[in-house]
């Protein structure tokens, strides 16, 4: 049985096997996020781990790392194991063994014995009870039902409704994966079918009947046209299926071929209530192709999306209302929603969850401001297609507001002739491309002269300059190294957004190893001491209650932030609290262990998007969770929230 020293060997060997041709070692080092030095020693450590099956990876000079093997049986036994290692690590935690019984239910035919399931999953029947609870909970939303009789278990329910439980139960948490490929789960959930070849054939369709579809909806169509064959294969056929949307009639030609092509490749029959499940799901993902009587007029439409940014402005002071690119997609987002807006169902966004962790001050901005455009518009959008006008909103504030790093204009004075100027001038670019704008290279004659830019931030000089009515660094081509790490430290130093965000934590809203039990408790805790600091208002904590009662501020890695309704602030602070024992923050069981409470004065709000991105960056590192869990006190906690602050904004 296949063994690796740790997780990262796993990655390293996937990636080589899936290759088929060399990788270089700095490839590696980049997808890994480690020093090539470390993949060299990776690969030493993975060459003793896989010795017994007779390969080796070895390392092609000039190309890269390949596996070399002279019995194909073995790399086939190897990548048996490697699947079975897998599988095993896929159910490492209570939420993956819950959704791999989920899916179980899904797809099966008939009951289920639970002596089986115990077996494979190696739980105790008072863990399955557990689990079976859950899934309850999870498919009451769906009108399904499980069934137990006779130490077997059955889920009861109509057919569409499982595939809305289905949809919904995808793991999508990686937005990058989900629009450009396949995640691993997927392929396992869709393992009887060829989910490449199918994409390719419905990629061919989109491409030919639907012009600038987002990628989000384009992989919708995939993984819903996937779900139909994979379920007609398992034996789950929709027998009748009806919808008021109707397809326009040029494109019905294009659908038969489509429909051609798939049974041909998957070697079935797609009979015609699942041809209009497909249709359906297409039309709610690309509203193009539908048609519409009682479209609105652009112009109101464009009215109504105006007066909803000026109520972002309003309540938020972010002001979008410049953003042509926003208007115009949302006037033609809006007009896609109205079309499909009177059918029985709306369109469902298997990024709902990705949405709400990774913009959740945008989502927000949304959810609080567009009561103004549905009013206008008559329109009622469900938290699907909240989340999608999310996604044009989150875009606009990272064009207009999300600078990590503010470009530096600065000019080079340079006292050694073109030549070495020059030089300085590309080993600047070289190193500092994120950093600085350089406006010209000029000689100190030139600088004495004012004959260059008036509006740069800064100088860079060779020579000493004493007078200058700008900061000045010098820099010695002779001592770069060391002067190139001066320059940097001054552009650190001078991060608006850094000095933002290290304003916003004190020593004394800083608590580790609490023991408080539930979400109430901590709330509460923390707004008696922002109290006392005097950073809000009276009304701060009822505000900060009717948000949360809106829906969760748990954003994913065992973080939430809360944070109030409308602004309550005198001045902007983050109170934070690191608990020993995580609690249970929502009605979705959602696990937290940090809690960030903002409070954010007005007038600093478009300061702050920094802070959201910082912490969004924070749910995928477990590195923060282990260094502040080690902390004895405040002071030690905000040293170690002030290192992540700094590598957050240096990491460009």
């Amino acid at each position: 049985m296949l063994k690796l020293s740790y997780p990262r060997l796993k990655k390293i060997l996937m990636i080589i096997i899936l290759a088929r041709v060399e990788i270089s070692g700095s490839e590696l080092a980049k997808r890994l996020n480690v020093s090539t030095r470390t993949i060299r020693s990776d690969i030493n450590e993975l060459n003793s781990d896989i010795g017994g099956y007779d390969l080796k990876i070895l390392n092609r000079r000039g190309k890269g790392y390949y596996l070399n093997f002279k019995n194909e049986k073995k790399l086939t036994e190897l990548k048996k194991d490697l699947k079975s290692l897998d599988r095993q690590a896929s159910l490492d935690t209570v939420e993956n063994r819950i959704k791999y019984l989920l899916n179980e239910l899904l797809i099966s035919n008939q009951s289920i014995s639970i002596d089986d399931i115990l077996d494979n999953l190696y739980i105790s029947i008072n863990t399955f009870n557990n689990y079976i609870l859950e899934i309850k909970r999870i498919v009451d939303k769906y009108n399904l039902n499980l069934v137990n009789k006779h130490n077997r278990i059955l889920l009861v329910g109509d057919e569409e409704s499982k595939r809305y439980c289905f949809i919904d139960q995808l793991e999508n948490k990686n937005y990058k994966e989900y629009i450009l490929g396949f995640t691993s789960n997927e392929r396992k959930l869709f393992s009887n079918i060829n989910l490449d070849s199918i994409s390719k054939l419905v990629n061919n369709f989109v491409d030919l009947e639907m012009k600038e579809i987002p990628d989000y909806n384009r992989k919708n169509i995939v993984i819903h046209v996937a779900l139909s064959l994979s379920r007609i294969k398992l034996g789950h056929v929709l027998t009748k299926f009806s919808s008021e949307l109707q397809l326009s009639s040029s494109v019905q030609d294009d659908f038969n071929k489509l429909f051609n092509d798939l049974e041909k490749d998957e070697k079935i029959k797609i009979p015609l209530p699942e041809r209009e499940y497909i249709k359906y799901h297409i039309g709610l993902n690309n509203p193009q192709i539908v048609k519409n009587t009682n479209e609105p007029q652009s112009q109101l439409i464009k009215k109504s999306v105006i007066l909803f940014l000026d109520k972002i402005r309003d309540n938020y002071t972010f002001n979008l209302l410049n953003d042509k690119l926003l208007i115009d997609n949302l006037t033609e987002h809006i007009k896609a929603v109205i079309k499909i807006n009177d059918l029985d169902s709306t369109r469902k966004n298997p990024l709902l969850d990705v949405i709400l962790s990774t913009f959740p001050l945008a989502y927000e901005m949304t959810v609080t401001s567009i009561n103004i455009l549905e009013h206008q518009l008559k329109l009622r959008l469900s938290k699907d297609e909240l989340s999608f006008i999310t996604l044009h909103v989150g875009a606009s504030m990272e064009r207009n507001y999300n600078n990590k790093w503010k470009k530096r204009n600065v000019a080079i004075i340079c006292g050694s002739g073109t030549a070495t100027a020059n030089l300085l001038k590309i080993k600047l670019e070289g190193r500092f491309s994120n950093y600085l704008n350089i406006m010209g290279v000029y000689s100190y004659a030139e600088y004495c002269n004012s004959s260059y830019p008036k509006d740069v931030d800064f100088l860079i000089s060779t020579v000493p300059i004493l007078n200058s009515s700008v900061p000045v660094v010098e820099v010695d081509l002779s001592n770069y190294a060391n002067d190139s790490k001066e320059l940097y430290d001054f552009i650190t130093s001078t991060s608006d957004d850094q000095q933002v965000l290290y304003s916003l934590f004190k020593p004394e809203l800083v608590f580790v190893n609490s023991e408080l039990s539930n979400r109430k408790q901590v709330l509460n805790f923390l707004c008696d001491n922002l109290e006392k600091q005097k950073v809000v208002k009276q009304d701060f904590r009822e505000k900060m209650f009717k948000r949360e009662g809106m829906y969760s501020t748990a954003i994913g890695g065992g973080i939430a932030i809360p944070h109030p309704i409308k602004f309550a602030a005198n001045k902007s602070n983050v109170a934070f609290l690191q608990l020993k024992h995580p609690i249970t923050w929502d009605d979705k069981g959602n696990k937290i262990q940090l809690v960030f409470l903002l409070a954010i004065n007005k007038d600093e709000y478009p300061k702050i998007q920094t802070l959201f991105s910082f912490l969004v960056d924070l749910q995928n590192d477990s590195r923060f969770y282990n260094a502040i869990s080690k902390c004895n006190n405040s002071n030690e906690a905000i040293k170690v929230i002030n290192s992540f602050i700094q590598n957050n904004l240096t990491s460009i």
